[in-house]
């Protein structure tokens, strides 16, 4: 009787045989896989491990089998701690699994860094009875991340130092990132989340917002560059305006949606201030080009009135000495007489702002002047008081009393007016400055040069001014009241002008406006003056002037003081008259301005020969060449027009000397 074969031994061999087939693809798998793979036994010690293992580390699975970690130089000091409380962890069954990042150490001695997924298999009673540790080589990753890192903080670095502020914006979160912290950047105050755009407009101001915003959506709807300026809500530790200036550009997706701006807003407070200065000091030269030729030209008007003004009132007042006193002519004559005062005094105005004006060289004391004129400032009953804040400690300023007078209550005048219906005050200060080397600020209407100075400042709190018209106040009858206004601040402008002086203004609309007039204080002292000679006495009277009715009404008014008047039209017909009478010449009246040989050429000339000789000089400017000449203790300087009475005691005081 044949046996039949053993069904459950088949199955047996079967299972073994898959079983067998099951562990070789899971071998081969370990060993293909890029993974590092290890399997610890209960004990921590390795049983298992595979050939990427062996890749990365360096050792052979045969060195290692059956060691625990601790037991070859595998770890790293750094991660040493963290392994001994995962193993006890496992033992203890605390922590299954776990996932971490640490360094290890190859066969050759370098260091590699691992990602390490380990998880624990406990039997029935808990009892741990292996471990797997996965992991993967992240060397290459970790040193292109640090290598990111690196890079991004140098460029961090490079951004701060070039003050500049990088930032990407997701439009589609509106969230952004920046290089560096906003609140540090623009000065803000900790506590909103910057991260959000519209906290971060906090950081413009009020006034630019609309700006800023309008430049991003048009470069979101155009494509263009994103370029745009603006002011910081936080201004400068000067209390100037911080400025900041945005390039950048917007990135867009796969279908044309803008999905992010890149951009780079740098603090460009410095250029913006070079180019306010640079500005203004273009300005200031459009503005000196502007007044040196209106000033040539008020200038040659004004002498050429001055000429015929002279003519005028020499003859009216000569007329009058061949009348009776009951002469109904004589009113008339005081009519003519006075009229050409009024017009000499519009041509003084006219060299005023020529800056030909130059005054005398007599040193003054500015406080003192300003309490003299106290009462001519008061005003009519009702007008708003003026303040004085005066400098009793001021050195001395080489200035022309009566113009420097007149600069105060032009600036007084000027500054009543600009107050509404009396309300408001006015305030007259006095001080002392030094002005600094360096470009002015766009301020100056007229720069002064560096060096000591005493100010006159008039200050009110009127309406103020527009730049516009702040720009104009100076200009000849410009005026925002009423037509005819004259040449107030105009000849302010050129009266300083003259004494190389500064002016400074400060207004704005509702704000009042402040003048300030800068009368320069150099340090050295002037020359005493020369003394007294013996008198001489007067015959022949030697006349040098262009102009002949002028030199005619000049003859004539000399001959009334006894002289016999010779009479030259110009510098080098007059220096050779004046040696064919040489011995009889007493006294020489000379024009300071005229074609080829001027007054001041002439006057040298005749100092060589005759050092002694009393001498007139007269002209339509008080020119500068003869302000500060050493003129002589017998020269004086007499300005056209002038009345007969005044040359004749001129040549009086001249005799006497």
């Amino acid at each position: 009787m044949s046996q039949s074969p053993d069904v459950s031994d088949d199955s047996s061999v079967e299972a073994e045989r898959q079983l067998g087939l099951a562990r070789q693809r899971l071998a081969a798998h370990v060993e293909n896989t890029p993974l590092i793979v290890i399997e610890w036994d209960h004990e921590s010690r390795v049983c298992s491990w595979n050939a990427q293992a062996e890749r990365v580390f360096g050792w052979s699975a045969a060195e290692v089998l059956g060691k625990r970690p601790f037991d070859w130089p595998f770890l790293h000091e750094s991660a040493t701690a963290a392994v001994e409380q995962m193993v006890a962890d496992a033992a203890a069954g605390r922590q299954p699994r776990s996932v971490t990042v640490s360094p290890n150490y190859t066969k050759a001695g370098k260091v590699v860094w691992c990602e390490w997924h380990s998880s624990i298999f406990y039997d029935g009673d808990g009892r741990m009875v292996s471990s797997l540790s996965l992991a993967l080589d992240v060397t290459p990753y970790r040193t292109t991340a640090t290598a990111l890192e690196r890079s991004q903080a140098r460029l961090r670095a490079a951004l701060d130092g070039a003050r500049m502020l990088a930032w990407d914006l997701d439009l589609l979160t509106n969230r952004w990132e920046t290089t560096v912290d906003v609140a540090d950047f623009y000065g803000l105050p900790r506590g909103p989340d910057y991260s959000d755009p519209q906290f971060a407009l906090r950081a413009v101001h009020p006034d630019d917002v609309p700006a800023v915003l309008a430049g991003r959506q048009h470069a979101i709807d155009t494509g263009a560059p994103l370029r745009y300026e603006f002011r910081g809500r936080v201004p400068a530790p000067d209390g100037g305006p911080r400025w900041f200036a945005t390039h950048g550009a917007v990135l867009y997706d796969g279908t044309g949606r803008p999905e992010r701006i890149v951009a780079v807003t740098s603090d460009v407070t410095e250029r913006k201030r070079s180019e306010e200065q640079r500005e203004a000091l273009n300005r200031q030269l459009r503005d000196a080009a502007k007044w040196e030729s209106l000033g040539v030209l008020a200038g040659g008007v004004a002498h050429d009135f001055n000429n015929i003004l002279t003519v005028v009132l020499g003859s009216a007042n000569l007329a009058r000495r061949g009348l009776p006193p009951n002469s109904s002519t004589v009113a008339y004559l005081d009519q003519i007489e006075q009229s050409c005062r009024r017009a000499a005094e519009v041509c003084r105005q006219m060299l005023a702002y020529s800056g030909r004006n130059h005054g005398g060289a007599a040193r003054i004391d500015l406080t003192p002047l300003v309490r003299e004129a106290a009462p001519l400032l008061a005003g009519p009953e009702g007008a708003a008081p003026v303040r004085y804040e005066l400098d009793d400690a001021l050195p001395l300023a080489p200035a022309d009393a009566t113009q420097v007078r007149q600069v105060l209550m032009n600036l007084v005048a000027n500054a009543v007016e600009a107050l509404d219906a009396g309300a408001g005050a006015v305030v007259v200060r006095t001080s002392a400055e030094e002005v600094p080397p360096g470009v002015p600020d766009g301020l100056f209407h007229l720069a002064p040069v560096p060096g000591r100075y005493v100010c006159l400042t008039v200050e009110d709190t009127g309406h103020g001014m527009s730049p516009e018209v702040r720009a104009k106040m100076f200009d000849p009858f410009y005026s925002t009241k009423f037509t005819g206004r004259g040449l107030g601040l105009a000849a302010v402008l050129g009266t300083v002008r003259a004494h190389r002086g500064g002016i400074r203004v400060e207004s704005a609309p509702g704000a009042g406006t402040t003048v300030t007039v800068y009368w320069p204080a150099p340090a050295e002292q002037l020359a005493a003056p020369p003394p007294a000679v013996v008198p001489a006495v007067a015959n022949v009277a030697l006349v040098i002037d262009d102009e002949l009715f002028v030199r005619e009404v000049t003859a004539s008014i000399l001959e009334e003081l006894g002289f016999a008047p010779v009479l030259a039209a110009d510098g080098a017909s007059g220096v050779e008259l004046f040696h064919r009478n040489r011995e009889a010449i007493k006294v020489a009246v000379i024009d300071v301005v005229m074609p080829g040989m001027t007054g001041d050429q002439v006057l040298k000339t005749l100092r060589l020969f005759a050092p002694g000789l009393p001498v007139l000089l007269v002209s339509g400017f008080t020119d500068s060449r003869i302000m500060t000449a050493d003129l002589g203790a017998r020269t004086e300087f007499l300005q056209k027009p002038f009345h007969p009475e005044d040359l004749m005691n001129a040549v009086r005081r001249l005799a006497q000397k």
